[in-house]
């Protein structure tokens, strides 16, 4: 990790990130130059996708940190940007990918997940308009022996935060930004259907790794 130092509007703002995902913090910086100066205090947040940035008033201007995702994001904060900057590449990137706008999701929106369906080799997400919260409900579907796939009925479902992601599915938060109605579905980590709002296929080959 690897602390910047980056001078706006005659305030300095530093930040500390893991050195290969420091370009991310460009989108924040443009963000920090449309607010009025006099507007900063501790305290001052600023809502970039999955992320808040908070800014932490030191003896030359301002620390900027985030809730602390992998313990309580609600009361603890961390001075690492790694994890919020490393989502919002992943995320970016997968919308490029399928060359779509997408729709932003916050860490604190909630999901609704089937009992037992993070635990599954094979899930579905998909993005519902009218279901509340970020919309996307998570389920564990099934594979017969001639490929083809279908629900497992649930009965108990659960809510939780997007954030809570991180200790138990990671690579699911990435998706989330896809619009309503889109569905995913992945075998284990990998992503092996994209379906769009029509229900057409539109899965891609991803060399990175996505």
């Amino acid at each position: 990790m690897k602390t910047y130092n980056n001078i706006i509007n005659g305030i300095n703002f530093s930040l500390s990130v893991e050195e290969s995902l420091y370009d991310q913090a460009q989108p924040l910086f443009q963000a920090i130059r449309t607010i009025p100066p006099k507007s900063f205090k501790n305290g001052f947040k600023i809502e970039i996708g999955f992320s808040v940035f908070i800014l932490k008033e030191n003896a030359s201007g301002y620390n900027i940190i985030i809730p602390d995702y992998m313990k309580s994001p609600f009361s603890d904060t961390t001075d690492d940007l790694t994890i919020a900057l490393w989502i919002q590449l992943e995320q970016i990137d997968f919308l490029r990918l399928y060359n779509l706008q997408g729709m932003s999701v916050r860490f604190d929106d909630e999901i609704v997940v089937a009992k037992n369906a993070l635990q599954s080799k094979f899930i579905s997400l998909q993005r519902f308009p009218d279901l509340g919260g970020s919309g996307w409900c998570i389920e564990a579907i099934e594979k017969d022996e001639n490929g083809v796939f279908s629900d497992i009925d649930a009965t108990n479902y659960d809510t939780c935060y997007i954030y809570q992601l991180l200790k138990v599915r990671p690579e699911l938060i990435k998706v989330m930004v896809l619009p309503y109605d889109y569905i995913v579905v992945f075998e284990n980590d990998i992503i092996i259907e994209v379906l769009n709002e029509h229900n057409e296929s539109i899965i891609e080959v991803d060399k990175g790794g996505n």
